[in-house]
């Protein structure tokens, strides 16, 4: 199956064109975004990042999975800058495949996430302050359906594309969409990045 059929995200040129404009604003912020049109090394590797540089896969990432990427990493980016006990137990948890989480881990995962996603759309207000309500749910289902996914990939070690499709198909539109981080945006030029490495599975 086409991917542009199993994920039925937006597409177009709105999307490209967002996303274009998401790439230069995140790289006058001193963060570069390189693509990378090898296969991943993970059945759905859609984007990493590891100190202020983000690569994309564009063979599995249609335009609008990378421009929620490039927001969301963003969002970790400036996360790891202060490593609280919540930043340093959800990255530990991400990586326990095949782990049963407790729902006190659910949560910490969900707030590291939601922080994040929310970074990442104050990253998104700074470019598009009129983003068309059709991107903003967007967003905001995509969010949620990655965290969901996110969940069961580290309870199951199961993922994919066709795993990520359901929990995308399934998202309904919330009736409050992720609001933009009340902070200001960190410039990248002006600080010592993170070493460590965020990947987006």
């Amino acid at each position: 199956m086409e991917i542009n059929e199993l994920y039925k995200l937006p597409d177009g040129k709105e999307v490209e064109d967002a996303l274009a404009r998401l790439r230069v604003r995140i790289e006058e912020l001193g963060v570069e975004v390189e693509d990378d049109f090898s296969e991943p090394d993970h059945a759905r590797f859609i984007g990493t990042f590891e100190g202020d540089e983000i690569t994309l896969y564009p063979k599995v990432a249609l335009s609008f999975a990378s421009w929620f990427t490039v927001a969301h990493l963003y969002g970790h980016m400036t996360q790891l800058l202060n490593k609280t006990p919540r930043v340093n137990r959800s990255n530990y948890l991400v990586l326990q495949l095949g782990k049963t989480l407790a729902p006190e881990d659910v949560q910490i995962i969900y707030d590291h996430e939601r922080e994040a996603a929310e970074i990442g759309r104050k990253l998104i207000a700074d470019v598009e302050p009129d983003l068309s309500e059709e991107m903003d749910a967007a967003y905001c289902r995509f969010f949620h359906a990655d965290f969901h996914y996110l969940i069961n990939v580290i309870e199951t070690a199961n993922s994919g594309e066709s795993l990520f499709a359901l929990y995308w198909k399934r998202e309904p539109i919330p009736r409050n969409f992720i609001q933009p981080d009340p902070r200001p945006l960190v410039d990248f030029n002006k600080i010592e990045p993170s070493d460590d490495k965020i990947i987006i599975i």
